[in-house]
């Protein structure tokens, strides 16, 4: 799977191209930060628990925080594309995934806030606000490894 992956047309463009590489990687940055950009400010208020505890807020930032996902997920395979093989191998990577997974785990839960206790969406929103930044410190150590 991962051969065939490094052996496609579009694999070769984000090794090879001048500008393929550079603007995946900035549209992948654009995209997490329009995702946890709504994110954040919708946990911070759930977690303040104040008025509607943020409902109202979620579905404003909605669209922006799915955009954001569609973005960074979109640029994020380009920029698996450039080295499956070493991505793959990864530990870094392998653990962004995975918080990542348990992130949008929360995040559908987050469709039906409405129907939770205080407590239980001040729980979401923590889980939320820890789950998503480890997952942006994981991905960031990946360079590193």
């Amino acid at each position: 799977m991962i051969a065939a992956l490094d052996g496609l047309a579009l694999a070769e463009v984000m090794r090879t191209g001048r500008w393929a590489w550079p603007l995946a990687s900035a549209g992948h940055l654009l995209g997490i930060a329009l995702l946890l950009g709504a994110i954040i400010p919708v946990d911070l208020r759930l977690l303040a628990g104040r008025g509607d505890g943020g409902l109202a807020l979620m579905q404003a930032l909605r669209p922006f925080a799915t955009a954001g996902l569609a973005l960074a997920a979109l640029c994020g395979a380009l920029l698996f594309l450039s080295q499956p093989a070493d991505y793959a191998a990864n530990l870094w990577f392998r653990a962004k995934l995975l918080l990542v997974g348990a992130a949008l785990f929360s995040a559908a839960l987050h469709l039906r806030l409405d129907r939770l206790s205080r407590p239980r969406q001040r729980i979401a929103a923590a889980l939320s606000l820890a789950l998503w930044p480890a997952a942006l410190v994981c991905g960031r150590m990946i360079a590193f490894a």
